[in-house]
C-alpha cells in the first residue's frame, strides 16, 4: 500500500483545524474592533489624566496668585473721585481709626468688632462705623492733597523734619521689634498687602493733606462773640461736671490654677458669667440704694473696698473726656440735678460693669490750666519701692544743682532746657517730651508740691527753680498760662468745624464708589 496521509493521528499529534474563510474574515474584524475599542478607551483616560493634571496646575498657581497678594494689591476697594485704592491703602486708615477708639477701650478688643453693636438705634457694627471714619478720612486727606498740590503748597520746615524722622524709622524699626526684613515689619503691622513703596506714598499724603488743613485753620481768627455763641449752643458737652463713681466688675478666668487654658461652651461660658453678674449687680444695688439715703462716696468705697473695681470722688470732667464711657451721656444731659444716682450696666460675652454714679455739680469751669517742663533726678534706685534715705534725697538734690547750673551757664533757653531733661530726667513718661506736663490745674493729681509749684499765681513764664517731691527732685520750668479748659475746649471744636468745612469743600461733588476689594479688608 503505497504511503500517504493517514485518516488519523494519535493523540500527540497536534492536528490543524480547518476554517472556511468567511469565519476568518469575522474573527480578523472581531480582533480590530475590540483593539480600536481598547485604544478609544486608553484616549479617553488619557484626557481625562490630561484634564485633572491641568486643573491641579491651574489650582496651584491660583493659589501662589492668591498668596502673593497681586490679586488684592490690584482690585479696588475705593473710588475716591477717580483716584483708586485698594485694600492695602483702606487697610491702613482702618487701622488707624481701629487703634484710635481702641485705645479709650471703645469696643472690646477681644471680640471682633463685626459682632459688636455701635449703634442700637440703627443697628450699625463697630465695624461698620470704623470703616465708614476709615472712607471718610481717606476721601479728606485726598481732597485736601490734591488742593495743596494745585496751591503748590509745600511742608513746613518742622512737619517735613517729622516725615523724614516717620520714613526713616520705617527704615529700621523692624529691627527692633525681631522681624526678618523690613517688608515682614510692614506686613505685619500694615496689612499682608501693604508694600514698601505704597507705605511711603500713604504717609507722604497723610502729611501734606494734615499740614496744608492746620495753615489754612490757623489763618482763621475767631472772636470772643464765635466762642460765646458756641458754648450757648453746646453748654451740656462743654461744661465741667462734678461727680462719683463706684464700679464693680465680673470677669471670667481664663486659665485655671496650673495656668492651663479654660475651655468653654458658648452656653457654658454665658451661664457661668450670668452667675457672676448677680453676685457684682446685688452689690451695686446696694450702693445705689444707700447713695440715694445720702451716704457719702468716699465712706461706701471704703465699706466695700474688698470687691469694688475702682472708685473717684468728687471727679471734673468734660464731656471730651467721658463721651465714651457708659454714663457720660447720663451725666450730661440737661436734667441732671445735684444728688441723682444711677446704675448703669455694660459688658461683653466675658466682662461684666456695674457702675453706680451720683451727680454732684455743674458749671463753667473759669480755672486757668499750666503747662511746665520738669526734669527729676531721682532719690534711690529706680527699681525700689521703699522711700528714698535722706542720703539719697541729698545726692539727688546734689545733681539737680549741678544740671541746673549746667543750663544756666548755656544759653538757658527753654529749647535748651528740653534738650537737657531729654538727656538727663529720670521720669520715662515726660523725657522724651523734653519732661512737658500740659494743663495743670488745682485738681490735678500730680504731687502736692509738684501741683502747687505749677499752679501757683506769682508764676511767670521762664521761672526756673528745684522743687522736692516723694520722688526725689525735680527742675521746674514754667512755659505758660493758658485758657480755661471750656475755651480750650471750644477752641478744639471750633477747629473741627474749620477743618470739616475745608475738607468738605475740597470734596465738594465728589463720587466715592466702595469696590470689591474692600471685602480684603481685615477686621
Amino acid at each position: 500500500m503505497p504511503k500517504g496521509p493517514s485518516r488519523y493521528t494519535t493523540e500527540n499529534e497536534r492536528t490543524e483545524p480547518t476554517v472556511s474563510a468567511e469565519k476568518k474574515a469575522q474573527t480578523r474584524a472581531d480582533r480590530d474592533e475590540k483593539r480600536r475599542q481598547e485604544e478609544q478607551k486608553d484616549r479617553r483616560s488619557m484626557t481625562v489624566y490630561t484634564v485633572v493634571a491641568v486643573l491641579v496646575v491651574v489650582a496651584a498657581i491660583a493659589a501662589m496668585f492668591w498668596r502673593s497678594g497681586v490679586l488684592q494689591r490690584s482690585m479696588t476697594a475705593l473710588d475716591v473721585n477717580g483716584t483708586k485704592y485698594t485694600a492695602a491703602d483702606l487697610q491702613y486708615y482702618y487701622n488707624s481709626m481701629y487703634s484710635e477708639n481702641a485705645q479709650y477701650y471703645r469696643f472690646d478688643s477681644n471680640t471682633s468688632v463685626k459682632k459688636q453693636v455701635y449703634d442700637e438705634a440703627t443697628g450699625q457694627t463697630w465695624y461698620d462705623y470704623l470703616m465708614d471714619q476709615a472712607v471718610q478720612q481717606l476721601t479728606r486727606n485726598t481732597a485736601l492733597a490734591q488742593q495743596a498740590k494745585a496751591e503748590g503748597y509745600t511742608l513746613t520746615e518742622d512737619t517735613q523734619a517729622g516725615l523724614n524722622s516717620a520714613l526713616a524709622q520705617l527704615e529700621t524699626a523692624w529691627i527692633g521689634y525681631g522681624y526678618s526684613s523690613r517688608d515682614a515689619y510692614i506686613q505685619a503691622s500694615f496689612g499682608p498687602y501693604m508694600t514698601y513703596d505704597r507705605l511711603v506714598s500713604l504717609i507722604n499724603m497723610e502729611y501734606l493733606a494734615s499740614d496744608y488743613a492746620v495753615s489754612k485753620i490757623e489763618a482763621i481768627q475767631h472772636s470772643d462773640a464765635d466762642f460765646q455763641t458756641y458754648y450757648q449752643e453746646h453748654a451740656d458737652q462743654l461744661d465741667t461736671i462734678t461727680y462719683s463713681q463706684i464700679t464693680f466688675r465680673c470677669t471670667l478666668p481664663t486659665t485655671d490654677e496650673t495656668g492651663a487654658a479654660i475651655q468653654r461652651t458658648d452656653e457654658e461660658q454665658a451661664a457661668e458669667l450670668e452667675e457672676l453678674k448677680a453676685g457684682q449687680k446685688a452689690l451695686a444695688e446696694e450702693v445705689q440704694a444707700k447713695l440715694n439715703s445720702g451716704s457719702d462716696p468716699a465712706s461706701l468705697a471704703e465699706e466695700y473696698a474688698d470687691t469694688l473695681y475702682g472708685s473717684s470722688d468728687g471727679s471734673r470732667s468734660t464731656y471730651a473726656n467721658l463721651a465714651y464711657f457708659a454714663y457720660g451721656d447720663w451725666l450730661f444731659d440737661s436734667e441732671r440735678k445735684a444728688g441723682d444716682v444711677t446704675l448703669i450696666e455694660e459688658g461683653t460675652d466675658t466682662t461684666y460693669y456695674y457702675y453706680v454714679v451720683r451727680f454732684e455739680d455743674r458749671s463753667l469751669d473759669q480755672e486757668e490750666t499750666h503747662n511746665v517742663r520738669h526734669l527729676l533726678v531721682q532719690a534711690g534706685e529706680p527699681t525700689t519701692t521703699s522711700q528714698p534715705s535722706q542720703e539719697e534725697y541729698d545726692q539727688a538734690e546734689q545733681k539737680a544743682q549741678e544740671l541746673l547750673a549746667q543750663w544756666k551757664a548755656g544759653e538757658a533757653t527753654e529749647e535748651s532746657f528740653t534738650a537737657l531733661v531729654t538727656e538727663n530726667s529720670d521720669d520715662s513718661g515726660s523725657a522724651s517730651s523734653g519732661g512737658l506736663i500740659s494743663n495743670i490745674t488745682a485738681s490735678s493729681s500730680y504731687v502736692e508740691s509738684f501741683r502747687s509749684w505749677a499752679i501757683d499765681p506769682a508764676r511767670k513764664e521762664g521761672d526756673v527753680e528745684l522743687v522736692k517731691s516723694e520722688y526725689g527732685w525735680h527742675i521746674m520750668y514754667y512755659v505758660s498760662t493758658n485758657d480755661p479748659i471750656w475755651k480750650q475746649n471750644t477752641a478744639a471744636a471750633l477747629q473741627n468745624q474749620d477743618y470739616e468745612d475745608l475738607a468738605g469743600a475740597a470734596s465738594e461733588g465728589w463720587t466715592i464708589t466702595r469696590g470689591t476689594g474692600m471685602n480684603f479688608v481685615s477686621a
